[in-house]
């Protein structure tokens, strides 16, 4: 099985933690960026992330969208999963609900070999957890299929878009996280080493004609 890797390129990836993980946007570059600035500038309507439960948020994003990336050091992951947090909400004065899909894993730098053998599993939780029990059987699976099955990195991801609520002129939307597990088999026969994956998001204003 092949991963392909991602043209995009991480920015400020965040470093790695004990869980052998972290997280960030990954930003595009040239004309493209400078067309998600000026959408920006010019609606009212914008999504903030935060990869900390809501800690801290990231400076909003446009409609055109960006990843979800992760660092993995598969060493770690032999003795147990790693949990990564990405959460979601409407902006300020952003009054439209947000529809938010999860695009297949990519590869952005590692191992190919060593991507092959990952598996994940992904949801989202309108609670803001992101441990094991978020994974019970029932929850509003990310990818194509049973979302309590681990499935490797680009399995195909599920139809139904994640909804953001929208804000008021005051107060921004109700958060949504989308929870990611993270795991290798401790006998995978291939070598470790430290991945970077990224998930792409499309990200788009519902009724945006409204």
């Amino acid at each position: 099985m092949r991963i392909r890797h991602a043209a995009t390129a991480l920015v400020a990836l965040g470093a790695v933690s004990a869980c052998a993980i972290g997280a960030t946007l990954i930003h595009r570059d040239g004309v493209e960026a400078d067309a998600r600035e000026s959408a920006l500038r010019s609606s009212s309507w914008s999504v903030e992330a935060s990869t900390d439960f809501g800690t801290t948020w990231a400076a909003p994003i446009s409609s055109y969208g960006g990843h979800f990336p992760v660092r993995v050091d598969t060493a770690a992951l032999r003795n147990q999963p790693a949990y990564q947090p990405f959460t979601l909400r409407t902006s300020v004065d952003s009054r439209n609900e947000t529809l938010v899909m999860l695009r297949p894993g990519v590869l952005v730098d590692g191992d190919p070999a060593t991507a092959a053998e990952v598996r994940v599993r992904a949801v989202s939780s309108e609670q803001g957890t992101c441990a094991a029990p978020t994974f019970a059987r029932g929850a509003a699976g990310l990818l194509a299929g049973d979302a309590t099955r681990p499935l490797p990195v680009n399995a195909p991801t599920a139809d139904e878009p994640v909804v953001l609520p929208g804000a008021t002129r005051t107060t921004p939307g109700a958060p949504e996280t989308l929870c990611l597990e993270v795991s290798i088999a401790p006998n995978a026969p291939v070598a470790d080493s430290v991945l970077t994956l990224a998930w792409p998001l499309d990200i788009a204003r519902d009724d945006a004609d409204a």
